[in-house]
Formats: C-alpha cells, sequence, structure tokens
C-alpha cells in the first residue's frame, strides 16, 4: 500500500511498503530512502496559526536512519495519519 503526505513547498514523503523516501520538487527529486525497519518514531506539532492562514499547518520529523521534516496542511493530515498505522503496525510486527 502506497501513501503519499504532501507537503508545503512541493515536498512530499512517501511510503510504499517496504521504505520511506522523501521528495523535493513535486516529486521530481528524491532526497532520501529509508527501510522502514529502521523507523523510529514520528512527531506532529501544530505551527501557531497565523491571521491569513486558511487551514491549520503541522510541522511532522519522521526519524528513520535519518530525520525526514516535512510541513503539512490540516487536508493531509488524514494521509498522514495512515502513515502512521502503517509504520507503527509493521514497527511492532504485527
Amino acid at each position: 500500500m502506497n501513501v503519499e503526505v504532501k507537503g508545503e513547498g512541493g515536498d512530499s514523503i512517501v511510503f510504499d511498503g517496504a521504505s520511506v523516501a522523501k521528495f523535493r520538487h513535486n516529486g521530481m527529486e528524491e532526497v532520501g530512502r529509508n527501510p522502514v525497519s529502521t523507523f523510529r518514531e514520528v512527531r506532529v506539532k501544530p505551527k501557531k496559526r497565523k491571521k491569513r492562514d486558511v487551514e491549520q499547518r503541522y510541522e511532522v520529523l519522521l526519524a528513520c536512519s535519518t530525520i525526514f521534516s516535512l510541513t503539512i496542511l490540516e487536508s493531509e493530515k488524514p494521509q498522514l495519519d495512515e502513515l502512521i498505522i502503517q509504520l507503527e503496525r509493521l514497527a511492532s510486527g504485527s
């Protein structure tokens, strides 16, 4: 099952069932890929809203062999939640 979480500025994190990768430039440039077995944790923190913000924004830190960071909008939160469920399920061996 592929899960893609799209962030601001054309960045994204993609999970393909075996690895987690970060892409820039709307998927044109892969900047890192880690096996799922190296997953350690994920932290999601809401960013302070500004008056001009239409949606809540979240800062995401995903720790594997490397740390991937991404800022997402509220509309991407369901994809992020699915990514977290899949990674935690695989990390626990279920």
